[in-house]
């Protein structure tokens, strides 16, 4: 505001003041003449609905044509969801109908708590929006037929102020505010409270339950048997003494123990493998095509051929580096690189050769680490032989000196996080403070930008700087409730899109040694970055900066304005909640966000089979972004809710088509590598207490502003209700949630031991046929309700389209490894599958041909007949032409063969990896402390022989490695001399240093390795 010459001038903070709040301080959706306007409303409404059902249309109709992207998870190697009728709507009550039980059992129970949070609060704003219009209805028929009349000027209500409550702007008119509405606000405070206290305190007590038998279900597995121990002492840093130590302690059996070693220089040299991989298949593919038509290919053979050649010399074996007579009829020509700087000077050489060579010797580099000793570091697992002395370790004090030896149940093998378990603990805290204090400086300097932004989406701030833009405005109420709506609305959310992947890279660095934590601690700091910055700045900017030259020449004006002004901002939040959740979950649901990137990969950058398998890979569940959204929804519904009334009905439809939209996700899209057993429900329920003390503490300020100091009295006992409340519901369930009572353990264990008692001949068995009598001894609900197994290999199997066969696992989790499962706690540097060669597909010319369209193979699209998205019910009841049925003859055979690929790979992985668990000479191997004792029933692995897929077999008198670079090949022992000649030709590249010279620094000598 300008000061005219008869004003007295603003101090200098004052002026500053204004100025960084803009041109009055407007924040968008807040101005006092249009914030509570039906045109914004409205406009907000048709916008979302639009985006909502346009998104939803389109995805209706792709979602049996490309279930590829659509429903990948119909492809998993198990746990596969109930498929869904293909037609164009019958897909939605089926999927409603799919009990809890089953996503339990199919996804998880991070993915079950997710979802019940949806359930949970879409119930609760139900409640509180019926139980809102039972009480504000009245007082909304008794303000506009009774209170105000058309004929008294000035006193017209505004509408959209929840229910057409009005709100003057006129602090003399709040003396003609009818008591029975300030009352209401009140009423609806108790009401919305309690409300908030018994819904919460069912589901957390089901919540509790639930996790107890989840846990007890899991009683045999790797992961329930097993702690995880850190700062241990020097002394124990040792898998054999460790082992030893905690049985010397009386409190179980303990059947195997591990301590992480340092293996960053491995990483490095299976980070390089990896890439001079890719390059070699991109050489094969520049000269075979993909996919390869030449009928005188033979994928089999040449990779036979390419392995033979990288593990020869070809000075040795001068007929290694010739083409093999079964390829020597494909491209005449092969592709050529220079050796030189970026492949632009230097000699031109054969490039398949030349990479080969490269990835050779980084294979043998990896070789050699995978046999190499280590140092230890204060980090180790022991696995007991009972659930039960896992829960006495990890609530017990283990160790007689401080800071020592501290026991908790270990995160699944694939949740931890491998590379931070290096940190000692004081890095870690080091750690953990500065980045708290860049997150504190990233919150308090955001809202600087934030607020700016908000000034410049005004009408008066757009008048200035894009006059063309305000008298557009003026004309259309349609584009002006857009621009002070819609737009602001939308610019905040691009605005904030970049924080979730600053938070998840703080918690990263932070130190943290599960994904989980790391998750859940970047869910924690970017939900109280929206919590200070979206709503208690844009709530203050709105309350007080609008009028902040009146406040500061005028201190006395502060209350009247705050209570006047104070519900003008909750028009905004309503808009947020209708674009989120009518207009934004639908397009989440279609996926545009995953679809566009395949979608580039597969038409411009993906050249090899391993390239359109990655670009068709199911994204993963990014929690950490959607739970502070989600979160924060919930606390504006919550803080809002007595002054706005009409945002508890938006809060319940944000939450109904939160919940449809994410349980289709879940069950059939999204990918979750890990599973957390939903630690994340104890984080939501501490950020639902802070709401509920915003929430009342804003209601005891609003009405105390409004000078009814009695209600405001009133109001004050649901602190300490609400402190009373949390402090009992955390006693009563926190502990029940994070360890398991020991009497159910013993219970379950007795029942084990009867079932066994029974059934002797189940101790042969891989553990399927103890599961099934367990079932048969539980009551019927156990028997329900299965959880899904945490440490199955969930190797990923689509059916193969015309660019790849999916024979090999994605490498999302560590690079360089491959996904299939860990049912044992080790670095994956030293005991995860490693990728090998993946040749170009053959497909005949037919095939070729009888795609619909180039683009349509291309993008993964289904081919025409495929039934995959329907169930066999509704398969059975269709009659089928002849010429479908023959289509289906033939491709139930090409399915079968196609396959091939995807099975003989799961062989080879699990061929490798038995090689190296019974190698005697492999000193990474788990330690076992009573080997002669067998293992529980559900951990046993029965591995059927299969042939030999490469060549250069092993001989019996030479033992092996697994390394998957290729056939299992003869190593040798520790105590031998290492080469780090390249047996390959061309001559790759030198590097300066052996892998023992990398090592100097984290590596010991090989005889001080531990002796399994």
């Amino acid at each position: 505001m300008t000061s005219t010459s008869d004003e007295k001038p603003l101090p200098f903070l004052a002026q500053f003041l204004v100025d960084l709040f803009g041109n009055g301080g407007h924040v968008p959706g807040d101005t006092l003449d249009n914030a509570a306007n039906d045109v914004m409303l409205s406009t907000q409404l048709v916008v979302a609905t639009t985006i909502g059902l346009s998104c939803f249309l389109i995805f209706c109709w792709v979602r049996p044509r490309w279930n590829t992207l659509f429903a990948p998870r119909l492809r998993l190697h198990g746990y596969t969801p109930t498929p869904l009728p293909p037609t164009f709507f019958g897909w939605i009550k089926p999927l409603l109908s799919i009990p809890e039980n089953e996503i339990l059992d199919k996804v998880g129970f991070d993915a079950a708590v997710f979802l019940g949070f949806f359930r949970l609060s879409f119930k609760l704003y139900l409640f509180c929006a019926i139980a809102a219009g039972f009480i504000r209805i009245p007082i909304w028929i008794y303000m506009h037929i009774y209170r105000f009349k058309p004929e008294d000027p000035g006193q017209t209500p505004q509408e959209g102020g929840g229910i057409g409550i009005p709100y003057p702007n006129d602090p003399v008119l709040l003396e003609t505010e009818p008591y029975v509405l300030v009352l209401s606000y009140a009423l609806l405070t108790w009401i919305v409270s309690i409300a908030v206290y018994v819904f919460v305190y069912y589901n957390y007590k089901s919540f509790s339950y639930a996790r107890q038998r989840y846990y007890l279900k899991l009683r045999n597995t790797v992961v329930a048997r097993t702690v995880m121990v850190t700062s241990i002492p020097k002394e124990l840093q040792d898998d054999a003494k460790l082992a030893k130590y905690y049985e010397s302690l009386g409190i179980g059996e303990v059947e195997s123990a591990v301590v992480y070693k340092h293996v960053r220089r491995l990483r490095n040299a299976i980070q390089q493998r990896t890439k001079q991989l890719r390059k070699t298949e991109g050489a094969y593919t520049k000269w075979l095509g993909n996919p390869c038509t030449d009928e005188s290919y033979n994928p089999e053979a040449l990779l036979k051929e390419a392995e033979h050649k990288t593990s020869t010399n070809p000075q040795d074996d001068p007929e290694a580096g010739a083409i093999d007579p079964n390829t020597n009829n494909l491209k005449q020509e092969r592709p050529t690189v220079r050796t030189g700087f970026l492949g632009l000077f230097g000699e031109k050489v054969d490039s398949i050769d030349y990479y080969s060579a490269q990835f050779q010797y980084y294979d043998d580099l990896v070789k050699q680490g995978r046999r190499s000793a280590y140092i230890p570091t204060s980090v180790g697992f022991v696995t007991f032989a009972n659930m039960s002395s896992a829960q006495i370790a990890a609530q017990t004090l283990i160790y007689p000196k401080p800071f020592y030896c501290h026991a908790v149940l270990a995160p699944e093998p694939r949740d931890i996080h491998w590379d931070n378990l290096n940190f000692r603990k004081r890095e870690t805290v080091v750690r953990e403070v500065l980045v708290q204090i860049v997150v504190l400086l990233i919150i308090f300097f955001w809202a600087i930008p934030l607020t700016s932004l908000a000034a410049l989406l005004d009408l008066n701030t757009l008048e200035k700087y894009f006059p063309w833009l305000a008298q557009l405005a003026d004309k259309n109420e349609i584009i002006k409730g857009f621009i002070q709506g819609t737009l602001p609305t939308l610019a905040v959310t691009l605005f904030n899109a970049m924080l979730p992947l600053t938070m998840i890279y703080l918690s990263r660095i932070q130190g943290l040694q599960a994904r989980s934590y790391i998750e859940l601690s970047a869910v924690s700091k970017y939900f109280f970055f929206l919590l200070v910055n979206v709503l208690l700045v844009f709530t203050v900017a709105g309350t007080v900066s609008i009028s902040i030259d009146d406040i500061l020449t005028e201190p006395r004006k502060i209350g009247p304005i705050l209570a006047s002004t104070l519900p003008e901002v909750a028009p905004f939040f309503v808009n947020v909640v209708i674009l989120q959740g009518i207009g934004m979950f639908p397009v989440e649901l279609a996926q545009f966000k995953e679809i566009i990137p395949a979608w580039f990969m597969r038409l411009f950058m993906a050249k090899t089979p391993r390239d359109y398998a990655e670009a068709s890979t199911p994204p993963i569940m990014k929690f950490y972004e959607i739970y502070p959204e989600v979160v924060f929804i919930f606390i504006v519904c919550l803080v809002y809710s007595a002054i706005y009334p009409s945002i508890l009905f938006f809060g319940a439809i944000y939450f109904w088509i939160g919940y449809f939209c994410y349980k289709y996700l879940l069950l059939y899209v999204y990918f979750q590598p890990y599973e957390s057993a939903g630690q994340a429900w104890s984080l939501i329920f501490h950020r639902i207490i802070i709401g509920l003390y915003i929430f009342q503490i804003m209601m005891i300020g609003f009405l105390s502003l409004r000078n009814d100091y009695v209600l405001a009295g009133l109001l004050a006992p649901l602190l300490f209700i609400t402190a009373i409340y949390a402090s009992i519901v955390t006693y009563a369930f926190h502990r029940f949630t994070s360890s398991i009572p020991i009497q159910l353990i013993r219970d379950a264990e007795a029942k084990d031991a009867k079932v066994k008692k029974h059934t002797p001949e189940s101790g042969q068995g891989n553990g399927k046929a103890t599961a099934s009598s367990e079932n048969d001894n539980d009551d019927s609900s156990e028997q329900a309700f299965c959880p899904k197994g945490i440490l199955d290999d969930d190797l990923y199997h689509a059916v193969p389209d015309l660019y790849t066969d999916y024979s090999q696992p994605p490498m999302t989790l560590v690079p360089g490894i491959l996904n299939t499962g860990m049912r044992r706690y080790g670095p994956p540097a030293l005991i995860g599958a490693l990728p090998w060669l993946w040749l170009p597909v053959k497909r005949s010319k037919a095939e070729v041909d009888s795609t619909p369209g180039f683009y349509r193979a291309l993008l993964g699209m289904n081919r025409k007949g495929d039934k995959a998205m329907q169930s066999d019910e509704e398969n059975a009841g269709e009659e089928t032409s002849a010429r479908q049925r023959l289509f289906d003859k033939w491709h139930t055979f090409t399915f079968r063969r196609r396959y091939e690929p995807q099975q003989a790979a799961d062989e080879r992985i699990q061929q490798e990896q038995a090689a190296a668990d019974s190698d005697p000479n492999n000193p990474h191997r788990i330690y076992f402390l009573h080997p002669e004792r067998p293992k529980p029933n559900s951990e046993s692995i029965t591995l059927q022989p299969v042939p030999d897929i490469a060549p250069n077999a092993q001989s019996n008198d030479q033992p092996s490695t697994s390394t998957g670079a290729g056939p299992a090949t003869a190593v040798e022992n520790d105590n031998q001399p290492r080469s780090r000649d390249v047996e390959s030709s061309p001559k790759p590249r030198p590097l300066s240093v052996t892998f023992e010279d990398w090592a100097t620094d984290v590596f010991v000598d090989p005889q001080a390795s531990n002796d399994n």
